[in-house]
């Protein structure tokens, strides 16, 4: 049997691809690294890449979808890169749900805002109908 070898230590220091990782403590701000954000698309796929076999359908496909990926800026393994990742789309997920919420906030202050004018309106057309029944009793 072969001879299981081990990595050997390196003496230059490897960036901690985790120490960009949010957590509950630290504010993102401060801690998480600048992604990269490169856009695909089907020109830019079909200028870089040599002609194939199958070219009609892989062009086809490449035509139909965009795609934005995130890169971190540092060396990670496919772990720690699936866990950025993941982090990532849990930061931009969190973002999202906070503008929906706020969205959803404004609707009802403007709807609100409506019941309040509808109110003041019913309550001046009671008022005025009040009077003109009292002046029609009067009479």
């Amino acid at each position: 049997s072969a001879p299981i070898s081990t990595p050997s230590l390196s003496a230059t220091p490897v960036p901690d691809p985790t120490a960009g990782l949010q957590t509950d403590v630290t504010p993102l701000e401060t801690t998480q690294p600048t992604p990269s954000i490169a856009f695909s698309s089907a020109a830019a796929a079909a200028a870089s890449e040599p002609p194939s076999d199958n070219d009609d359908m892989s062009q086809s496909k490449k035509k139909s979808r965009t795609q934005i990926q995130y890169n971190p800026g540092v060396p990670m393994s496919k772990e720690q890169l699936a866990a950025w990742r993941r982090e990532m789309r849990r930061m931009r997920n969190r973002e999202s749900a906070a503008a929906s919420r706020q969205k959803i906030r404004d609707r009802i202050e403007l709807l609100e805002g409506e019941v309040n004018e509808w109110k003041a309106k019913y309550d001046d057309a009671m008022r005025r109908l009040s009077q003109t029944e009292q002046a029609l009793h009067q009479r």
